[in-house]
């Protein structure tokens, strides 16, 4: 993958626990679809030396780098962003997430390797489809708010429905942003949040999809987008494979289907 140096021009918080770091390019040619990712080796970051000797040394092998999706929409030939969030238990983990969301700041150089990843917007406005379905979960939904911006400015035809779970109101990432989209494009983005541990303890599911897309979806010429965490926990399929479920009893073709899983 070619590789290239950027500097971050900016740290926006998102949230608690999440950022968005636009990335300026310098003047360098980088071309992407929305929704791909970028590669950050850590060991580029000397803050991180004393943390990742430590960690090497306790796993025995040397730390892997960071895949993270491209947020930002293709529309600005001049700089990258990517929305980073640092794991709730982070002790555990790499600690490349967590610098990147609470330590970088502007001025750090950054050096990137990509595009990578079939995870994307097409290149065109595809035939025969007439609506985007985004189901996400949690810092998934990155790449798809690169995916609708991108859409929307280039005046595609398609409407998007975009659903996002999260744990709490605090957690979601883009409120202001989706909500100000949804003001200037009232006849083609709608948002619906779900929110796991607010009061109705809500999840997203084949009812609430289906419910949403009445009216505004057509299955049969439906693309979905489907990215949040993948992981099985007690036997339990990861959000990807149960909404590619979701997606196909509702009537929306297989070929038709992406996600990252």
């Amino acid at each position: 993958m070619p590789r290239v140096t950027t500097e971050v021009a900016e740290v926006r918080r998102e949230s608690a626990e999440a950022v968005t770091l636009r990335l300026d390019l310098g003047g360098q040619a980088f071309s992407y679809r929305p929704g791909q990712y970028v590669i950050i080796d850590p060991h580029q970051f000397g803050a991180l030396a004393a943390a990742l000797h430590a960690r090497e040394a306790e796993r025995g092998k040397p730390e892997g780098p960071g895949y993270y999706a491209l947020s930002s929409d293709g529309l600005t030939p001049s700089s990258l962003e990517i929305t980073v969030k640092a794991k709730r238990d982070g002790a555990s983990r790499s600690p490349l997430p967590g610098w990147l969301a609470g330590g970088i700041g502007a001025g750090e150089r950054v050096v990137l390797e990509g595009p990578g990843g079939r995870y994307a917007l097409p290149e065109d406005p595809p035939a025969g489809v007439t609506g985007f379905l985004h189901l996400c979960a949690g810092s998934g939904v990155s790449p798809n708010r690169g995916m609708i911006r991108h859409a929307l400015g280039r005046g595609w035809p398609q409407r998007h429905l975009l659903i996002v779970q999260d744990r709490a109101e605090g957690d979601a990432l883009f409120g202001a942003e989706w909500e100000a989209l949804w003001g200037r494009h009232p006849d083609r983005f709608r948002l619906r949040s779900v929110f796991s541990r607010a009061g109705t303890g809500e999840y997203m599911g084949e009812d609430l999809v289906r419910g949403e897309m009445a009216g505004w979806l057509e299955a049969a010429a439906t693309m979905a987008f489907l990215c949040g965490p993948n992981l099985f926990r007690s036997g339990r399929p990861g959000f990807c494979e149960r909404m590619a479920a979701v997606a196909g009893a509702l009537g929306i073709a297989p070929g038709r289907v992406l996600s990252p899983a």
